[in-house]
């Protein structure tokens, strides 16, 4: 009786969710069943439908080109998706059909979920790293929802448009008039030099700020230098000339795009680097590249031509074919709405995926710039997309996001800053709109205190792995997003990239693994005790909460012109505590990452990281030094810095970083190992102050 039911249900529930068939109505048009608004509502009953055979789909509209459950292969079968009234393989079908090119027997498609969203992924069997993802929606967004199926907006096809330009001025509109903290309030700063674009392109020239007023908006540009120098470049030679005029031919296809862009928002002036930089004069350069921060704070908006390699490539871009596709129109009771299928673009904010995709997006130099600018325009090669302080709005619709988008580390920066503990005493600091502001919004976010702490590592992590052309300016191009971090750590000291307040956990980073180890850069760029002395990415352990173990009795640094965001000439910090003197061994040609700590009464192997190469060819072991920095609290063992003894001709001894020492990793009957370790250190340690430089 009960598998009666059951077959009675499952075909009752499989009648009521196909499409209805209707000989006279062309095929372009999907009707949905008559009761599809409340299917979704007899969610105990569809485990009892039988799940269609083509997609796997079980008839709830809520669960419709999503996977209902989880499957090892959710393969569609594309024999099966012509002849169904399945809604679901309707929909499939008509992507299939919109790509006459598509070989069936290579590609296979799988549902997914992307953002809660329904999409298709579509994979070729032989080339595992070719793989489309299709996102579908209705573009019917004044007209009422549709269970399962969202609403979207196609994107213009072309960013220099009329209708890319409209989306754009219409959410600039929105974040001048409705943001509160994007607001950058009265100010009075300009950069030393802009680029005045009123008028045609024969009027093109520099200009001496001081010459216009001081309340004037201008637009600043991110963009990505390249080897391909563009002429127009200001030098000491011609600043007089390009003060007269910068001839419009001079100017890369891209900068002449920011100008005609900048134009069009009303704006008369403009801040492009090479033209209001003069290059090749280190004077200057320095000076300028140390106000950054308020460059790029103080725009109107910047432009980022994200997908640009160089000046040569442009601003704009266009999609190609096939990238949007209509599907035809779903029918839902006596409402039409049109369906499309569009493939999904990179998610830019996400800064783990967007430098992937985006030129862009792999230079440390244009990191801060999109970190610290109140509003941002990406010129993608897809779409337009725009960031700021309050929210995330891509052309298509599927990656907006507010405030708290935790992938994007724009927001994260900007929620650290807003919900400081200090931030309060900050209320008389002409600083900017959105700190000044921010009351309101701190009422609303989720979390109560944002740890400032962490997300610097954070953002210090991410920006190592970016690319830099001078390893020396390491810490100028970071100097801006620091500085903008101080508005809320004022009573500390900024140190090479690490801060006093928090200086005890900020040394424990570690070079990431590498198939080699590198070599620190023979001109001084930081500290050894700093992440910027060496090249390439770090890493900080977020997954053990640490607590120091150590004493800073003097932190310092020197830079040049007395900058602290800028370049560092010099520092040294001294610190007191535990220490072992132990014994640094060369790995093995077989495991060239695999360095050991050695000590006689040392029975447990140490996670070593090094650096740099410590060792001259002729060496294969050294005397070290470990110096006690902070304990695991989880199973309490010592973190430790490795450090070399260096003796200056008049006797004084100081030492250098070498790397980092951490004890093994929890496992399961193996927490012994760090009693081992801290009782080790317990007994073979003594107090020891060391000057580190």
């Amino acid at each position: 009786m009960s598998h009666t039911i059951k077959a009675l249900t499952s075909e009752f529930l499989n009648n009521i969710s196909q499409a209805p068939t209707n000989p006279k109505i062309s095929e372009d048009i999907i009707i949905l069943p008559r009761y599809w608004d409340w299917l979704s509502n007899l969610e105990r009953l569809w485990d009892r439908r039988e799940v269609c055979p083509g997609c796997g789909w079980d008839g709830n509209p809520e669960h419709l080109l999503k996977v209902p459950t989880p499957r090892d292969e959710p393969s569609i079968i594309f024999t099966r998706l012509n002849d169904s009234q399945c809604v679901c393989c309707k929909i499939i079908d008509r992507l299939v059909q919109r790509q006459p090119n598509l070989d069936r027997d290579r590609w296979s498609i799988s549902l997914w979920i992307n953002q809660d969203k329904p999409c298709i992924l579509m994979e070729d069997t032989l080339l595992e790293e070719d793989q489309v993802e299709w996102n579908f929606f209705h573009t019917n967004l004044e007209q009422k929802d549709i269970p399962g199926i969202p609403k979207g907006s196609l994107v213009s096809g072309n960013t220099a448009s009329e209708a890319a330009y409209e989306w754009a001025q219409q959410q600039l509109s929105v974040c001048t008039q409705r943001h509160q903290h994007c607001r950058t309030g009265s100010h009075s700063f300009l950069p030393t030099r802009l680029i005045s674009v009123a008028g045609t392109n024969d009027e093109v020239r520099l200009i001496d700020s001081s010459e216009i007023s001081q309340h004037s908006r201008y637009v600043a540009l991110s963009h990505c230098w390249g080897t391909r120098l563009p002429e127009c470049l200001t030098t000491k030679q011609n600043i007089l000339d390009q003060m007269e005029n910068v001839a419009w031919t001079t100017l890369p296809k891209s900068f002449q795009e920011a100008i005609l862009f900048t134009r069009k928002l009303g704006v008369d002036y403009l801040w492009i680097d090479s033209l209001c930089i003069i290059q090749r004069d280190p004077e200057d350069w320095l000076r300028e590249a140390g106000r950054m921060f308020h460059v790029y704070r103080n725009a109107f908006l910047t432009l980022a031509a994200s997908h640009a390699k160089d000046s040569s490539k442009g601003l704009f871009s266009s999609l190609g074919p096939g990238v949007q596709l209509q599907l035809g129109t779903i029918r839902h009771g006596a409402e039409e709405y049109q369906l499309y299928a569009q493939q999904s673009f990179p998610e830019t904010t996400n800064l783990y995926l967007n430098h992937r995709s985006e030129p862009l997006f792999k230079r440390a130099w244009t990191f801060q710039e999109r970190l610290v600018s109140p509003r941002i325009l990406y010129f993608t090669k897809h779409e337009l997309i725009w960031e700021c302080y309050s929210t995330t709005v891509c052309e298509c619709g599927f990656h907006n996001d507010g405030p708290y988008n935790p992938t994007s580390l724009k927001m994260s920066h900007v929620n650290s800053l807003l919900n400081s503990p200090s931030l309060s005493k900050q209320s008389s600091i002409n600083y900017s709109g959105y700190i000044r502001n921010s009351v309101e919004f701190i009422k609303k976010t989720k979390s109560s205190k944002v740890d400032v702490d962490k997300t610097w590592r954070r953002i210090v992590q991410f920006y190592s792995d970016l690319q830099l052309t001078n390893q020396t300016d390491r810490l100028l191009a970071i100097g801006a997003i620091a500085e903008q971090t101080q508005t809320i750590r004022q009573n500390q000291k900024y140190l090479a990239g690490l801060w006093y307040g928090s200086l005890k956990l900020d040394l424990l980073w570690a070079r990431k693994r590498r198939p080699k180890v590198q070599q620190r850069s023979e001109r001084y760029i930081a500290p050894t005790w700093s992440w910027a002395s060496i090249p390439g990415p770090i890493a900080y352990d977020s997954t053990s909460p640490l607590k120091p173990h150590v004493q800073i009795l003097d932190a310092s640094c020197e830079y040049i012109d007395g900058n602290q965001f800028g370049q560092a000439t010099g520092g040294q910090l001294v610190l007191r505590g535990e220490s072992v003197t132990c014994t640094l061994c060369k790995p093995s040609y077989e495991s060239p990452e695999d360095y050991r700590i050695l000590h006689p009464e040392l029975t447990v192997d140490l996670e070593v990281s090094v650096d740099c190469e410590p060792f001259p060819l002729e060496l294969e072991q050294m005397t070290v030094l470990m110096l006690r920095i902070a304990d695991t609290r989880e199973f309490p063992a010592p973190v430790s810095l490795i450090l070399k003894e260096d003796k200056a001709a008049d006797g004084q001894v100081s030492y250098t970083r070498l790397g980092l020492a951490s004890p093994p990793g929890v496992k399961i009957h193996e927490e012994d190992k760090r009693r081992k370790l801290a009782g080790w250190f317990d007994r073979c340690s003594e107090i020891r102050t060391c000057i580190i430089i």
